[in-house]
């Protein structure tokens, strides 16, 4: 992008500043690789949530000096303080289970140059189980993830997601994302997620009924599996449709579960009358 020279007519380039926001908890083991991979931006904040047990705060320390511990609220509010923490006019966030490719930041270069849009999205490409995914609706899954600071704002309690206003554009190199390395990881962010996600729903006012219980976690196993073509990716295909369909029924189990605790008993109507001796 150039600006003129109004003491001589000539044209100057502007210099687009870039940061990069994360937000972590009990992320030592892979922390460091993923900031390693960042050291051409100008500016990274790290938001750790306090509590964290291990050495997140410390490892990230060895790559920025914009480390804070703060306590968790949500997703969205997390990573919009951490965007307010940036001096920068761009944000790039990346989590902390994602690495940066050269390919992909020779791109976000190329493309700060002369920015055309608001926002870019980028596509995320994901690494499970020790194989890349490409069907089943994996990829190409594009996320905003570069956006000018200015224009974005964070919101969402579980899937959170940055609403830009102005106009987005795309990018082509994908961000790489190595999120489950064994069925163990997929099965402990299970727990965590769906948990949050049906309180979400609850709160929204949805509500579970027997239908739903029985036939949505079938059938998005299938949807996944044969519409989007999830077998093009063999066993992985076939295991990550039924792991999604496993997801569904958890998450909507404690739905239903949220909702019948909701609803405790009315003591002159409900409970039972007590036993008569014989």
């Amino acid at each position: 992008m150039a600006s003129s020279d109004a003491s001589g007519g000539r044209f100057r380039r502007r210099v687009v500043k870039l940061a990069v926001t994360l937000i972590a908890r009990d992320e030592a083991h892979r922390i460091g690789k993923c900031l390693e991979r960042l050291g051409w931006v100008d500016e990274i904040v790290v938001v750790v949530d306090d509590r964290t047990t291990d050495k997140t705060a410390e490892i990230a320390r060895r790559f920025t000096e914009h480390v804070h511990v703060r306590p968790f609220s949500s997703y969205s509010q997390q990573r919009q303080w951490a965007d307010d923490q940036c001096v920068c006019e761009w944000v790039l966030w990346v989590d902390c289970d994602e690495l940066v490719s050269t390919e992909l930041a020779r791109e976000i270069r190329a493309v700060l140059e002369a920015p055309r849009f608001a926002a870019y999205r980028i596509p995320r490409l994901d690494y499970v189980f020790g194989k890349w995914i490409r069907h089943g609706g994996w990829y190409p899954q594009f996320h905003i993830r570069l956006y000018r600071r200015d224009a974005g704002k964070w919101a969402g309690d579980v899937h959170e997601s940055v609403t830009v206003h102005g106009e987005i554009g795309k990018v082509a190199q994908p961000i790489q994302h190595f999120s489950h390395a064994h069925v163990e990881d997929w099965v402990n962010k299970l727990a965590r997620y769906t948990t949050l996600e049906a309180q979400s729903m609850r709160d929204r006012g949805v509500r579970m009924n027997v239908g739903r219980l029985l036939f949505e976690p079938p059938a998005y196993a299938f949807y996944k599996l044969i519409v989007q073509q999830g077998w093009r990716d063999g066993g992985h295909g076939l295991v990550l449709a039924l792991l999604l369909g496993c997801y569904r029924m958890i998450r909507n189990l404690k739905l239903w579960d949220l909702q019948q605790s909701a609803h405790g008993p009315r003591e002159s109507e409900q409970c039972p009358p007590p036993m008569s001796r014989p």
